[in-house]
């Protein structure tokens, strides 16, 4: 184990290095390590057992600045107010510093759940419910999809002039999510099991296919959108209660754990499952459980990583650093623990000083321009990652994603793109699917 003077030394750096890069639009902390691994490499300029302590901190810092992108910069226009998420409609009032700080609620009670349950529960608790539940993981993915699609309503039925333009507009959103998911579905399976990308890319072959579907629709978005930017209030002020912010951290750290958990299950699946168990309602508490969420989603999951008698590899960025180095005493998982909490507190100041700051400066900034340079970064990511053909990866996926938005259903049906090709392998039917699309 390294000395704990390094790890000190490599956690800030990668509490720095997420925190500079997290609050940008378009960019998520897997995509930019995985950046700096093809091009600097790990092993000269990094310890190789410093590496899960540096993507542990940028990890951290990112489930707390992304609350930045995800609330200033991804608005509409006033006209469709109803239709956006919390986090936008508080924009739209000006509010949008109070649902950073809203967020920031969620996510400090999402770190001390977090690190009560890593020092307690999870060591003795995990592995025997994993052991357990885990060869049934297939139907739970399969029942978390089929609810998916059920918990769609048919809506602005009552809109159209005629009987086939109410039916149209009632069903088209359902209609809509499921045409994504299966689009998304084709294109992750060959994405995953043909030579379309090159072999050296095996563990960022999916990356420009996640920048497409969430980030570079979300940039294209912004530019064709021109969102206003209206004036903020920069006033620590938060409209909510105790129980809201009790009620949306059991949410949040139940549909957290759970995607934490279990393969394939996102933070967004597993928020659609615990918002419905725990029937979460109003804004406040809808923001607060996404930011505890979001804390045992990505957090939760890496350090998992770091569990001796566990050891659970899950998402992206776990991928990459067990690529390189595996944790493997319960002095690193102590001192995991330790890196958590601070990291916690360096990146809770730094979205709040500057949330303060984008609030303060907001009407006057140009996210038109700084999504054109966000745009051309991806492009180059996904260049240098996969190559040419991960740049048309690229542009189908980012037409799949701006899809989900053309039939205003929800973007997370695009992760059909991962969970259809897993869902066809777990059920042995791999062959038999390369065959019916003419690949095999």
């Amino acid at each position: 184990m390294l000395p704990l003077s390094d790890i000190l030394i490599w956690s800030f750096a990668g509490v720095l290095f997420g925190s500079l890069i997290s609050w940008i639009p378009g960019f998520h902390i897997y995509n930019i390590i995985a950046l700096l691994v093809a091009v600097f490499g790990v092993g000269e300029k990094m310890p190789v057992e410093a590496f899960p302590f540096f993507g542990l901190g940028a990890i951290v810092a990112y489930s707390y600045v992304s609350a930045i992108s995800s609330v200033y910069f991804s608005v509409a226009d006033e006209s469709a107010v109803f239709l956006l998420f919390p986090t936008q409609r508080y924009l739209l009032l000006g509010r949008g510093h109070e649902a950073v700080l809203l967020y920031l609620i969620g996510a400090v009670s999402g770190t001390l759940i977090l690190v009560l349950g890593m020092l307690f529960i999870f060591p003795k608790v995990l592995p025997p419910i994993y052991q357990a539940t885990s060869p049934y993981i297939t139907y739970f993915l399969t029942a978390i999809v089929l609810f998916m699609f059920m918990s769609e309503w048919p809506k602005e039925g009552d809109r159209g002039r005629t009987v086939k333009e109410r039916l149209w507009l009632a069903w088209r959103q359902i209609l809509g999510g499921i045409l994504v998911f299966f689009i998304s579905g084709i294109l992750g399976f060959i994405v995953m099991n043909t030579s379309v990308l090159p072999t050296t890319s095996a563990y960022t072959r999916l990356t420009p296919m996640f920048i497409g579907f969430f980030g570079m629709s979300w940039v294209i978005l912004n530019i064709l959108s021109n969102p206003p930017m209206l004036p903020q209030k920069p006033e620590d002020m938060i409209e909510s209660s105790i129980y809201n912010t009790l009620k949306a951290s059991f949410g949040g750290a139940l549909g957290g754990t759970i995607a934490a958990v279990y393969p394939i299950i996102t933070g967004g699946m597993g928020a659609l499952v615990a918002g419905h168990m725990t029937s979460q309602r109003g804004d406040d508490a809808f923001i607060i459980s996404q930011g505890v969420n979001r804390v045992l989603y990505y957090v939760g999951a890496f350090s998992l990583l770091f569990l001796p008698n566990l050891r659970l590899t899950r998402g992206a960025g776990a991928w990459l650093v067990s690529s390189i180095y595996t944790p493997k005493s319960y002095s690193e998982y102590i001192a995991a623990i330790g890196v958590i909490l601070l990291a916690a507190g360096i990146s809770f100041l730094f979205t709040y000083a500057l949330s303060v700051v984008i609030a303060r400066s907001f009407n006057v900034m140009h996210i038109k321009k700084v999504s054109y340079f966000v745009a051309a970064v991806l492009v180059v990511i996904s260049y240098l990652l996969t190559g040419w053909m991960g740049v048309v990866v690229l542009f189908v996926s980012t037409v799949i994603g701006l899809m989900a938005a053309a039939f205003n259903t929800r973007r997370s049906y695009c992760l059909g793109g991962l969970i259809l090709p897993v869902l066809v392998s777990m059920t042995g039917h791999t062959g038999a699917f390369m065959h019916l699309l003419g690949l095999g």
